[in-house]
């Protein structure tokens, strides 16, 4: 079942009786937001997965040829491992673009839409694609060589652009959805500065800077781009939040790449935190980040595993360490165990994270069978592994617990709310807050009918003390 949890951003509500010496708190997790009204079905449970192809060949014209032929091998790969594993929602990372969406329409219509090795084909009608920062050159000299090359085409180029690439659009990121994505809704911050970042790790040596003034002005944080996505599941939002951050490497001293790897993650860790995203801005001009009790999901190829290779200490830690983040579970497959990549002896880079707030993980997993295993042939198409992640929609508080009051009745502690169609209510106790010791109130909640729940724990208030309140919410 649903049941609310604590944590920042919470409200406290406390009161007093006027009758009794004794201070009553209850606690329920309700925050400002308001959101559309509630479908009265219970969504489906959605599967949300990301995949770092690796179709970024170093031609510009390479992949639209690749793709063009059905029989090429790799698509033809990575096509079956999508039809296998069959994600709702896919985040794809390294799909060069051509600044059309011809690339991943080939990609869907030649070989994920087509059976491959006897597997269902995989029909995903709504898509998402934009150009991203990769291979737009800054004519500046970002890599500190003494001279700026604005021809594309080689290593030298790329290093002065705004994220690495030896054109525009290479490996650029890319959605792919079952279900409907509110296009209006969705935010890039692609141009977003990183010296707009407060306290940015902004790279130096020696404590001079390695950017000048004129670079900083310029600089562009997200190597890729970040996307807030909204898809619409069952009535329901699910905002993804994809991103392909720098790798950290490829560097000197001054690791440039591996400090802004650090803040491209922290820009979703901030981004998804209310008390932490007023600096944030879009590419449209909107302020502040996702707000408070939403649902989300953070996927893509983070090129940082918690505990090992080169990323700056603590970088992936933001993600999946993070409060408002259900990161305790973690994917796995037979292959690599919780690697979701083959370089550097094997590393987890590859996240799809879900908000604590409006989900319950079902499971998931790392498509990585053991060499010999049915599917083992097709790994070789990429250096990264499919994750996916398993997920119920819940109810969130804010839609389902609103118009909160509470008061003393005699010796009964009464809490009321507006209804909303389709949800399920049941209400916790507890004196302390210790874990594991939140106490069914058996048959509180009752619905009027004029939509209003009424929560009753009968005789607690005649021994006085304080008493901490769950509403549980489930849909139906």
């Amino acid at each position: 079942m649903g049941i609310a949890y604590f944590a920042p951003g919470d409200v406290i509500y406390s009161m007093v009786s006027s009758t009794r010496p004794y201070g009553l708190r209850t606690c329920a997790l309700l925050v400002s937001a308001v959101f559309a009204p509630l479908a009265t079905a219970a969504p489906p449970d959605v599967r949300v997965a990301t995949f770092n192809v690796s179709l970024s060949p170093n031609s510009e014209t390479a992949l639209a040829a690749t793709l063009a032929d059905p029989a090429s091998g790799d698509p033809k790969k990575i096509a079956e491992i999508i039809q296998r594993v069959a994600p709702d929602i896919l985040f794809i990372n390294e799909l060069n673009h051509d600044g059309t969406a011809a690339n991943l329409g080939a990609l869907h219509d030649n070989f994920i839409a087509v059976s491959q090795g006897g597997q269902p084909a995989q029909s995903y009608p709504h898509r998402f694609v934009v150009a991203p920062n990769t291979g737009v050159h800054s004519g500046l000299d970002f890599d500190n060589s003494g001279s700026v090359n604005a021809t594309p085409g080689s290593i030298m180029y790329a290093n002065d652009c705004f994220g690495f690439g030896r054109f525009p659009g290479q490996y650029a990121m890319a959605v792919l959805s079952k279900y409907p994505i509110r296009a209006g809704e969705v935010r890039t911050l692609a141009n977003f500065l990183w010296r707009d970042m407060p306290g940015a790790l902004l790279p130096e040596i020696s404590g001079v800077s390695w950017y000048n003034d004129a670079e900083l002005d310029v600089f562009r944080l997200s190597s890729k781009s970040h996307w807030d996505i909204p898809v619409e599941v069952g009535g329901h939002v699910v905002h993804l939040l994809g991103s392909h951050p720098t790798p950290p490497t490829f560097d000197g001293a001054e690791d440039r790449n591996g400090r802004r790897n650090h803040d491209e993650i922290r820009l979703w860790a901030d981004y998804i935190d209310p008390a932490r995203d007023g600096y944030i801005y879009d590419d449209a001009g909107g302020t502040r980040g996702l707000g408070a009790d939403r649902r989300f999901v953070i996927c893509g190829d983070q090129n940082a595993d918690p505990q090992d290779g080169d990323s700056v200490p603590g970088a992936a830690a933001q993600l999946t360490g993070h409060p408002l983040v259900a990161g305790d579970f973690v994917p796995t497959g037979a292959g690599g165990g919780s690697d979701t990549a083959t370089f550097a002896g094997g590393l987890r880079v590859d996240y799809a994270l879900p908000s604590r707030a409006g989900f319950t993980v079902l499971g998931g997993g790392v498509f990585w069978p053991v060499a010999g295993q049915d599917g083992s042939s097709l790994v070789s198409a990429s250096d990264h592994r499919l994750v996916w992640v398993d997920l119920r929609l819940e109810p969130l508080v804010t839609e389902a617990v609103p118009d909160l009051e509470i008061a003393v009745e005699g010796d009964d502690v009464v809490l009321t709310w507006t209804a909303a169609e389709g949800v399920g209510y049941s209400l916790w106790s507890n004196t302390d807050l210790a874990p594991g010791t939140w106490a069914l109130v058996p048959g509180a909640v009752t619905v009027g009918a004029g939509g209003t729940a009424t929560a009753r724990d009968p005789g607690v208030a005649a021994g006085g003390g304080r008493r901490f309140y769950q509403v549980g919410a489930v849909f139906e």
